[in-house]
């Protein structure tokens, strides 16, 4: 289209003619080319992002496969065999100690959530009753006045009744007058009545609001209890540092472990094996728990008010009754990957 074609048809549009069909129809391409633009870029966009991620995937799929070669090459020795199944042995030991506390943390914060959800609800009808009460206050009154005005009215038309005579008139009109003024106030206090029962209905029909989560308190409680609960778990696997080695499997690759000769690995592997039994069958000790629970308590601080786990250097190293060993730190060393379990 010519320079002095496009003038003229701004002209147009600017003068207030009405476009040809052929300018629409030529305005309704050139919209529907821009769109087309769009949708081309975008998919332009989502292929090079895709091409990225599965460069991101290639890369990924060669290391794994790299390792792997070199774990069958490593695997291959005999002399390297035996500390292999123990380092898995250790692994699959830690693997049963976390999901254990897990499923602790899991426990506890559902216990609390039904807790602290009980007394919301409590909370919300007690102060629902506060409120009927006042309204069925006012509604008794207003019953009270509403009966006192019929009993007064029935009793106003009875003696209206009796005004016979002329010489009654001036009484008659003044006892008419009276009826008109009472039904009004009738009128009212049946409104007054009807308002009231509604405010109470209404009332008593609000459910209860929805639970908007876990207290500060009650996830600090909660994140006590899971860290008195891993340092039992380190307690218990102490004995020959059967929690140190677990550990230390998550912390070193296979091919850097060193557990000893074939006779030493074995032992641990039994050993390992039997502690991973112990944990899976272990019952709560509920005392214990309580117990280390009230020292965190005392010695937890928080950086912020609204932070719900202690900060890592307030929870200190105590001395294992069980072993004669110091318990360490198990939120600075993360034991049993504790994190997970812990509540935000």
């Amino acid at each position: 289209m010519r320079l002095p074609e496009n003038l003229r048809r701004l002209a147009d549009r600017l003068a207030g003619r009405e476009p040809s069909v052929e300018d629409e129809r030529l305005l309704e391409l050139f919209r529907n080319r821009v769109e087309l633009k769009k949708e081309l870029t975008a998919l332009d966009d989502d292929r090079h992002r895709l091409l990225d991620r599965l460069k991101l995937q290639e890369g990924a799929t060669m290391r794994v496969e790299e390792q792997l070669a070199a774990l069958e090459q490593y695997l291959g020795r005999p002399e390297e065999g035996y500390k292999s199944l123990a380092y898995y042995q250790l692994k699959a030991l830690w693997r049963v100690a976390c999901k254990r506390l897990e499923q602790f943390g899991a426990e506890l914060a559902r216990q609390q959530k039904d807790r602290e959800r009980r007394q919301q609800v409590a909370e919300f009808e007690r102060h629902k009753r506060e409120r009927i009460a006042v309204f069925e206050r006012e509604l008794t009154e207003a019953r009270v006045l509403g009966e006192q005005l019929q009993a007064e009215q029935k009793l106003a038309r009875q003696r209206l009744a009796q005004l016979n005579g002329f010489w009654n008139y001036f009484r008659r009109r003044r006892a008419v007058e009276e009826i008109h003024a009472r039904d009004y106030r009738l009128v009212e206090a049946t409104a007054q009545i009807s308002k009231l029962e509604a405010e109470v209905a209404a009332i008593e029909a609000e459910p209860p609001p929805l639970f908007a989560g876990l207290s500060v308190d009650g996830r600090r409680a909660i994140n006590v209890a899971v860290i008195a609960y891993a340092e039992m778990l380190y307690d218990r696997l102490a004995a020959g540092g059967l929690a140190e080695l677990a550990r230390q499997s998550t912390l070193k690759r296979v091919f850097d472990a060193h557990y000893g000769a074939p006779q030493a690995c074995h032992e641990l592997m039994q050993r390992a094996a039997k502690a991973a039994g112990e944990i899976e069958g272990m019952s709560e000790d509920l005392a214990e728990i309580k117990a280390r629970a009230d020292r965190l308590r005392r010695q937890a601080a928080y950086r912020k008010e609204e932070e719900t786990v202690p900060a890592p250097e307030s929870i200190a190293a105590i001395d294992s009754g069980a072993t004669g060993k110091r318990t360490p730190n198990v939120l600075l060393d993360e034991y049993w990957e504790i994190y997970r379990a812990l509540v935000r």
